[in-house]
């Protein structure tokens, strides 16, 4: 009997359970029917211009980097579901916002209420899919089953842009009513989940301990601060990259048309990807998924600057090959490593020190993306973002070598 089926053997059917309305629940995590009308619909209907509508998520990103390690040091004390279906609430409440605004304020109300739901769920949902694993025995399918999850929302997010364009003629606000309807369905999942994992009581000496406990074993452990490094770095090229996404196709000529083409396989792509994260990761390793998502980054970026011609616009699809698989890759390597007593009862802290961190460095990235737009021509700066991705990708990939290979074992805070 192999591992995977040891571990099914040995969950409850409550277990099951959890693990089952997870990945029903991530499926609609998401407003499936919002990205690709989010700029228009902020315009059209809140009547904001282009410029507050970037001042809007400057402040709602500082908002969320503030709110995202009380967050998680929250999730550990009261209970990760509760953490979750606390922020559900919010998100519930800006969907809401969003598809009735009329004017900037329901805009900016929604946006609050993004970070504040966001910063709830990011820290608490892997730590509460993770635990229940744990409880079984089975924590090693951890990178499989969030994988499949996140896979089957890609699913979704892809038939959603196909039908976001037919759906917005039919009436502008009706993509965004269908919206509220999967959010609604998002917190109804959490409902019946089993906490796994003990609360403890709500004061703030709790909340203090298990922040400073959650802090010093980032600070501790090399190889988990390597891993948030490495995420961020990652986080912040895609973000920079997927900014220039409609400037380089208006560049070379791809017709507006093909856009909701282009975001269906990039879905279609990112779902792959992510549901074999796990058996990617069995062929080349570790290692190999490293240079994986480094070089599906820095080739794309340069040929993009140095070729701009309508065929390379589609290699975008190769940074959504990293999109799919990076989440499970990075939160199941975390997870395995945070060991430990004091440790484990700040699970959601340190994942929410990951977050904090990875938003920090996109927050400052998007800044100097935007002052070099403003002094440079859009393939210039692709040009040195891949530059800048090959030179970082070296130094990541030397520091696994000293840090992650050198100190193979994990410390125990």
């Amino acid at each position: 009997m192999s591992n995977n089926q040891r571990g099914v053997s040995k969950m409850t059917s409550r277990e099951r359970q959890t693990v089952l309305l997870y990945q029903c629940y991530m499926v609609v995590s998401e407003p499936l029917f919002w990205g690709p009308i989010l700029i228009f619909s902020l315009q059209n209907l809140a009547n904001m211009s282009l410029s507050s509508i970037f001042f809007m998520e400057a402040v709602v990103m500082m908002v969320l980097v503030l709110c995202t390690v009380p967050a998680g040091v929250l999730a550990d004390t009261i209970g990760k579901k509760r953490a979750v279906l606390i922020g559900r609430v919010f998100l519930v409440i800006s969907i809401i916002c969003f598809a009735s605004m009329t004017s900037p304020l329901l805009a900016w109300l929604g946006n609050l209420a993004w970070a504040c739901g966001f910063a709830l769920t990011s820290s608490s949902e892997s730590s509460l899919l993770f635990e229940t694993l744990r409880r079984s025995g089975s924590e090693h399918r951890f990178r499989q089953v969030q994988g499949q999850a996140i896979s089957y929302r890609f699913w979704v997010a892809a038939v959603s842009c196909l039908l976001v364009g037919v759906l917005s003629t039919m009436h502008p606000r009706l993509p965004l009513y269908l919206s509220v309807v999967g959010q609604i369905a998002a917190l109804l999942f959490v409902i019946p989940m089993a906490e796994s994992g003990k609360a403890v009581s709500f004061t703030v000496k709790t909340q203090v301990v298990t922040l400073c406990h959650g802090i010093q074993f980032v600070k501790k452990t090399q190889v988990v601060l390597w891993m948030i490094t490495f995420a961020a770095l990652i986080g912040v090229i895609s973000k920079i990259w997927f900014f220039t996404y409609n400037p380089y196709f208006e560049l070379v000529g791809v017709p507006v048309s093909h856009f909701g083409i282009i975001f269906f396989l990039l879905n279609v792509v990112a779902a792959i990807s992510s549901k074999y994260a796990h058996l990617i990761d069995e062929y080349i390793g570790e290692f190999g998924l490293i240079i994986l998502a480094l070089s599906c980054l820095a080739v794309p970026i340069l040929m993009m600057a140095l070729i701009p011609v309508y065929a390379v616009a589609y290699i975008v699809l190769a940074q959504n090959i990293v999109r799919g698989f990076i989440r499970p890759f990075t939160e199941d390597f975390i997870h395995h490593h945070i060991k430990g007593e004091q440790a484990d009862l700040a699970r959601a802290t340190i994942m929410s020190v990951k977050s904090a961190i990875s938003q920090i460095v996109v927050v400052a990235g998007l800044l100097v993306a935007s002052v070099a737009l403003n002094h440079m021509l859009l393939t210039q700066v692709l040009l040195a973002l891949g530059i800048f991705t090959v030179v970082s990708g070296v130094a990541v990939v030397l520091s696994y070598l000293i840090v992650v290979k050198s100190n193979s074992r994990t410390i125990e805070y």
